[in-house]
């Protein structure tokens, strides 16, 4: 289970851990997008890198569930659960090009504070707001996005009225969180 979350981050990250201060990064990431502090020395431990906790060392629940967040995971029991059985357009821990939703899916964004819009997919990169809370978008607002990527900022443009077009970003400190719903799914 270890090995497998450690394998998921280096895909999620394109990135290997071989150095210290890739541990160094990863802490300073965690951090910034708000998932919570662990430091390098226990990154370190958890990727094998240091073993002076001996051979058979645990990370605590907190350490495992702030990895699991990294990549789109609410905890390590949702990790296991879910890693293996979703396909590419459904897993949370990656990016979606927007071109390749099916017409009609709903993306579901949620930033802070307190920030919720859902997207209606239209055809390519191309949606309209259809609810929002809390944030500058207005529904029937169309926007173009060419892509989500989890736990990083969304760049929009954004089509009103008559008004030209102009750019929004949503979630520019932590990033957004986003889930799919399809008219033959279930909202994740």
């Amino acid at each position: 289970m270890l090995d497998r979350l450690r394998k998921e981050i280096e895909r999620f990250l394109s990135h290997s851990f071989v150095s210290p201060s890739d541990f160094v990064v990863l802490s300073d990431t965690l951090s910034k997008r708000g998932l919570g502090y662990v430091s390098p020395t226990t990154l370190k431990r958890v990727w094998g890198y240091i073993n002076d906790k001996g051979n058979f060392y645990t990370p605590s629940p907190f350490t495992i569930r702030v990895l699991c967040n990294l990549i789109g995971f609410k905890d390590i029991h949702d990790f296991c659960n879910n890693s293996e059985s979703i396909d590419s357009m459904e897993y949370t821990g990656q990016s979606i090009e927007s071109y390749s939703l099916p017409s009609d899916v709903e993306v579901t964004l949620l930033w802070n504070p307190n920030r919720l819009c859902r997207l209606r997919h239209i055809a390519g990169a191309r949606f309209e707001v259809t609810v929002n809370e809390h944030s500058r978008l207005r529904v029937g607002d169309i926007v173009e996005c060419r892509n989500f990527t989890q736990f990083a900022p969304v760049y929009m443009r954004i089509y009103r009225d008559n008004q030209a077009p102009f750019t929004y970003v949503a979630g520019s400190a932590n990033g957004v969180v986003f889930n799919l719903r399809g008219t033959n799914r279930t909202e994740q």
